[in-house]
């Protein structure tokens, strides 16, 4: 006759579970972190080397007297001190000029424009760029998460009133669509951006007690 298991092996089952579905959850559990971790990592080290290359060579201090983290400590004094120079209006016209000059190289243009939106995207000084969040009727019963963008098309007349531009980002990825609908095709949801954000690029997983 077979021993029946035990009631101590069965509530170890049931507290740990398969040894598989233990390491993905122990996996899903470190990877976010240790990315996370990973990432800094990177940005601090980065901009710690390449200050402290122009501390060294163009301020000529002496390599004994250079401590670490000096390089990383003056990237945010200089950050810093951008921020407080931009409240002067004499700077900010000649801020506006410059930038005005880079905009019409070609390359240089698309290549600038494209990290103005990203820092205005995640600074919280600056008005958002994402207005609402909207659930967008695509085809029959099917629906997607989109974030306007832009109600008024002033400087193009030819788009006609009652759009909305409506960005619809993807999955797991950096990237989506920005696509010009009438108003009525849009409604609006009660979930703030950074929430919707997450939704969407998890592709629903997230939920908000996650968060």
């Amino acid at each position: 006759m077979t021993p029946s298991p035990s009631k101590g092996s069965a509530s170890r089952t049931s507290l740990f579970g398969p040894p598989i579905r233990t390491f993905f959850r122990g996996l899903a559990a470190i990877l976010p972190l240790a990315a996370t971790g990973a990432l800094i990592s990177w940005a601090v080290v980065g901009g710690e080397s390449l200050l402290r290359t122009v501390i060294l060579d163009w301020f000529g201090l002496p390599p004994e007297q250079y401590w670490p983290g000096m390089g990383f400590v003056l990237s945010l004094a200089l950050v810093f001190l951008t921020g407080l120079l931009m409240y002067s209006f004499v700077v900010r016209q000649i801020y506006r000029r410059f930038t005005a000059l880079l905009e019409r190289i070609p390359i240089v243009k698309f290549v600038y424009g494209m990290f103005v939106d990203v820092a205005r995207l995640v600074s919280s000084a600056e008005e958002k760029p994402f207005r609402r969040v909207v659930l967008v009727l695509l085809t029959d019963g099917v629906e997607q998460i989109g974030f306007v963008t832009r109600e008024a098309f002033e400087d193009h007349p030819d788009i006609g009133e009652g759009k909305v531009a409506v960005y619809l980002p993807m999955s797991y990825q950096l990237g989506g669509f920005t696509k010009i609908m009438p108003e009525s095709s849009v409604r609006d949801l009660d979930m703030s951006v950074e929430e919707a954000l997450r939704f969407c690029v998890t592709a629903g997983v997230s939920r908000p007690e996650e968060a």
